[in-house]
């Protein structure tokens, strides 16, 4: 090496960093169980000494820096072995075999403890190879001490590193060695340069290109009425904080989105969440999605985006050539053409290696409203009021109304191809577009209606018509005005998702939902005012509503209030109790009035304390089966027959000290009246002959109601806190069975099924199970299922034949389909939100499985149901593979999923919605999953340790029996020296 010029050691030095780069690289590409980085400073130690050594080895950590950062770190080990082997070369270890093993086992030893340390400080531990840190992880899962792990983990690389790093070298130098001696050349240390010369040039030269490389690929059949459709408005108080929306859009995937002047909103049916990581969309004027899926986005002044999959991918603006801005209107015609309408001008756009402008039209300025049809045709109304129709892009016609106090406003094509235009008062235009022109055809004047701002047609048919004093539809049953309350100011657009649903957007209002119910709130749909209600009836034609304030009166359909002379008599009056007998006479309980009966043709009687009844405070009135009414109030209990009283018994009688809430009469005439506290009294001929109480096993001595059984002679009692069931024998039992406590009444569907209003809402359960007591299936329709409000407390209810029970509830009259109360809504879309895996989110492609890698601990799911209806459904999810059963829980209790140490293999994620029971899945969808396998669970990783592992023994084996047979011989040939010697004296 002395021999050398300074040129030869600078290039020899350079080649071996190569070398040990280039074995780096090619190491982390196949993912070796070794370092593969320290051939050149293992072969530059041995024939430059070890400074030389160092260097090589020095520079090669700090050139991966640019990489890996935390290279620099194991410079300390690259240092150690160029010491290690330079110092072995000068006293010749490596020309015998067994100085080969002693160098090898050194340089593992001094690099494990070198390592191991480093390790410890800036890893935890770990060393950064994936086999080695798979020992770590097995060892760590079997309860070994990290220091421990390390030390076992480092191992693994660093022997079978060093000892191929060494033998490497030993090998050339006994090839060269060989050849020398053929050769007779004494000097092999000049030759081995000279050899080392070339085969760093070729060798070095190639893994260097080599690693370079790696390094850079490392990096109907039937008209809807839609005023029965419960309403719900969201604004700055419930979840819309901007409390305005300018337009409205569902993408495929169900999710809506609301634009306003704040910005855009994303609402999945849960929260409404504010899209401010969208540069270009501060504010929002319109929105559209087109067939492809993608949602453009017109804002206010930052012109024109385009977002697919929820990231925006195009903005067009004016730098780009659109004509404003501010865009207005966007349509797509048949023919796959945009048409972009802005305050400036009309740009229509083609999809064409790229999104591109094909025309400019300057004639349409400021368009508020574009529609387009299957044939071709796209119009417009400029906000002027004129009406514009085109075709490819050019104008075929234009039109403006002759009255400047009438404008065109909007405009819409139906589903045969007649263009519909509202105008600014409350006419709709409709014209024939079929000759390429604008024919009228005939005018629809819409009554209540002020400036016609969209028209929106359904696939069934139906056009909605928004204005500025609110909706009205038109279908196959003519004209509908529907009742949006007080959301009745400048609505601008609506849409119908994918649930049926109907979402009305309002620039003053917010946002207005028209969705299905099995429950109708009669008050809501005519507008009436709320009250609290505690009695229904049907009389004369139209249905008759007992409230706390008076009695009101809705027609048969439930359309209209109607305001009559017994309306206006018992206004303010509270009404408690109401009953039709067989004459058709109306009976009312009012509360400081007493008793009223009501004639069909009007005439009328009073029953009150001045004519000796049971007091002013009627509470309840019902029909015997001979004709005679039975009626209670705050003093007693009368009989009433044809108009007088015939006989009244009264509380200063001792046995009833309460007020009698309920009244039954039994098959064979006995009459069971529930009282406020005393239990229940049981009448005969007039008389009270006995009291059920307490001590005869009521749970309470408040009695609410007293239903008869259908299938038996037995009686359901209501009491304060809970139900019980009296025997036809007499024997009282409590039904303990029931899971709720604060009940007020039972209605007999059927013989199998009984309906129990509660507080929390009514239980759907079966007869048999409730007298039974057993196992109890029972179905709550509450708020989860459409049901608004609450009932009310000791009220009376009324089934008209139809299927329709209509509730008294605290904020007016609620009607529920009895036979159709179940039917599930069954579409629903559901998706992943998000994955994090070990926290971090990770893109979700729209098909293929989800990849869990090796070393990931935490894999938390996002799960989203797009559910916008007002029933709440059970959610179920499973992990096929690794959970053992479903998990059921109501929609808005859906919260993150988190699956930690997973195991490796292929599962499958599924998302279900459940039927109201929890047992039937009405809708599902999967999502593959995989978890890749940590290393150690893998079959060759578990090979080859074992072969490593008694190579490791075999090895340290042969060395400590080596050196145990070196040191014998050297005392041998010690002892025979000095025999020798004493021979020689």
């Amino acid at each position: 090496m002395k021999e050398w010029k300074t040129w030869k050691i600078v290039l020899f030095v350079a080649l071996c960093v190569c070398l040990n780069m280039g074995g780096k690289f090619i190491a982390v590409w196949l993912d070796l169980p070794l370092w593969f980085d320290s051939f050149g400073t293992a072969l530059c130690a041995y024939i430059a000494g070890p400074v030389c050594g160092a260097l090589v080895g020095v520079s090669g950590n700090l050139a991966y820096c640019m990489i890996s950062r935390i290279s620099a770190a194991y410079s300390i080990t690259s240092i150690t072995l160029g010491i290690i082997i330079g110092i072995a070369a000068r006293r010749r270890w490596l020309d015998r075999f067994y100085g080969f093993m002693k160098t090898a086992s050194l340089a593992v030893v001094s690099a494990l403890v070198v390592s191991v340390t480093v390790n410890l400080i800036v890893a935890g531990g770990y060393t950064g190879n994936k086999w080695g840190d798979g020992v770590i992880d097995y060892l760590l899962d079997k309860g070994w001490p990290m220091f421990l792990c390390a030390v076992m983990g480092q191992l693994a690389i660093e022997f079978a590193d060093k000892v191929l790093t060494i033998t490497g070298v030993y090998l050339v130098i006994q090839i060269r060695k060989r050849k020398k001696e053929l050769e007779g050349d004494d000097t092999p240390q000049t030759g081995m340069g000279k050899a080392a010369a070339l085969i760093l040039l070729s060798a070095g030269m190639a893994l260097s290109v080599a690693g370079n490389a790696l390094a850079s690929e490392m990096p109907a059949t039937y008209e809807t009425d839609y005023n029965d459709y419960v309403q719900n408005v969201y604004s700055s108080n419930n979840g819309l904080p901007c409390g305005e929306a300018n337009d409205i859009a569902q993408t495929n995937d169900g999710v809506l989105w609301i634009g306003t002047y704040a910005g855009l909103y994303r609402y999945n049916g849960r929260e409404f969440h504010w899209i401010d990581e969208y540069e270009s969309v501060k504010n929002v004027n319109c929105l559209f999605v087109d067939e492809e899926g993608r949602m453009w986005i017109g804002t206010n002044d930052n012109g024109l985006s385009i977002v697919i999959r929820e990231k925006v991918v195009n903005v067009l603006d004016q730098s780009s050539g659109l004509p404003s801005n501010s865009v207005r209107c966007i349509t797509q015609a048949s023919d796959g053409c945009y048409y972009v309408g802005t305050t400036g001008s009309m740009q229509i756009l083609e999809m064409n290696n790229g999104l591109k402008a094909s025309n400019t039209l300057d004639e349409i300025n400021y368009a508020d409203s574009i529609t387009a049809d299957q044939d071709g045709h796209v119009a417009a109304v400029s906000s002027g009021g004129r009406l514009f129709l085109l075709k490819g892009g050019v104008i075929q016609d234009s039109l403006q109304l002759p009255d400047e106090h009438e404008l065109y406003n909007c405009c819409d094509f139906a589903p045969d191809g007649t263009l519909m235009v509202g105008s600014s008062t409350n006419h709709i235009f409709c014209f024939d577009v079929s000759g390429d022109g604008l024919k009228q055809k005939n005018v629809i004047s819409c009554r209540d209606v002020n400036s016609i701002n969209n028209l929106n047609y359904l696939n069934d048919g139906t056009l909605f018509i928004s204005t500025d004093s609110g909706v009205s539809y038109i279908d196959r049953g003519g004209y509908h005005r529907l009742n949006t309350n007080d959301f009745n100011n400048s609505i601008d657009n609506m849409l119908f998702d994918y649930q049926g649903n109907l979402w009305f957007t309002s620039s003053r209002l917010g946002l207005l939902r028209l969705a299905k119910s099995p429950f109708k709130d009669v008050y809501g749909s005519i507008g009436m005012e709320r009250r609290v209600v505690n009695a229904i009836v049907a009389w004369k034609d139209c249905y008759y509503i007992g409230t706390d304030k008076g009695l009101d009166v809705v027609d048969g359909a439930c359309r209209n209030q109607i305001e009559n002379e017994l309306t206006e008599e018992l206004e303010g009056k509270r009404i408690r109790c109401m009953y039709v007998d067989g004459s058709d006479h109306l009976w009312v309980c009012t509360y400081g009035n007493g008793l009223m009966e009501y004639a069909p043709d009007g005439e009328s009687w009073s029953y009150n304390a001045d004519n000796g009844s049971f007091g002013n405070r009627a509470r309840i009135v019902t029909g015997l089966s001979d004709g005679t009414i039975l009626a209670a109030g705050d003093t007693g209990i009368s009989y009433i027959k044809d108009h007088r009283i015939t006989n009244t018994i009264s509380n200063k009688d001792g046995l009833i000290n309460s007020m009698i809430l309920t009244i039954t009469q039994q098959s064979d005439g006995t009459i069971l009246a529930g009282t406020d506290g005393d239990g229940i009294a049981v009448l005969k001929d007039g008389e009270v002959v006995h009291m059920i109480t307490r001590d005869d096993g009521l749970s309470s001595g408040v009695i609410l109601r007293t239903i008869k059984d259908p299938k038996s002679e037995g009686v359901f009692i209501v009491t304060s806190n809970g139900l019980c069931y009296l025997e036809p024998d007499g024997e009282v039992r409590m039904l303990d069975g029931f899971p709720y406590f604060n009940n007020y009444d039972i209605w007999v569907k059927d013989e199998d099924t009984l309906f129990v209003m509660s507080s929390a809402g009514i239980y759907v359960v079966g007869r048999d199970d409730l007298v039974t007591g057993g196992d109890m299936a029972w179905e709550l329709l509450d708020a989860r299922r459409g049901l608004g409000t609450s009932l009310t407390a000791n009220s009376w209810n009324y089934y008209n034949g139809k299927g329709e029970l209509f509730l008294p509830c605290d904020t007016g009259v609620y009607i529920i389909d009895v036979d159709k109360y179940n039917s599930d809504v069954r579409s629903y879309r559901m998706q992943l939100a998000s994955v994090r895996l070990d926290g971090v989110l990770q893109p979700l492609a729209r098909k293929g499985a989800i990849t869990v890698g090796q070393g990931v601990n935490r894999v938390e799911l996002s799960p989203e149901i797009l559910n916008y209806t007002i029933q709440e459904p059970n959610v179920g999810y499973i992990l096929e593979g690794y959970d053992t059963q479903w998990t059921i829980v109501p929609q808005n209790s859906l919260n993150n999923i988190i699956y930690a140490n997973l195991p490796a293999g292929d599962y499958v994620f599924r998302l279900a919605i459940f039927d109201s029971a929890g047992e039937r899945v009405l809708e599902e969808r999967n999502f593959d999953l995989v978890k890749e396998g940590e290393i150690y669970e893998q079959p060759y990783f578990i090979f080859y340790m074992l072969i490593l592992l008694s190579v490791i023994i075999v090895w340290f084996t042969w060395l400590v029996v080596q050196r145990q047979l070196n040191q014998q011989q050297i005392k041998l040939n010690m002892a025979n020296e000095t025999v020798m010697a004493i021979a020689r004296a």
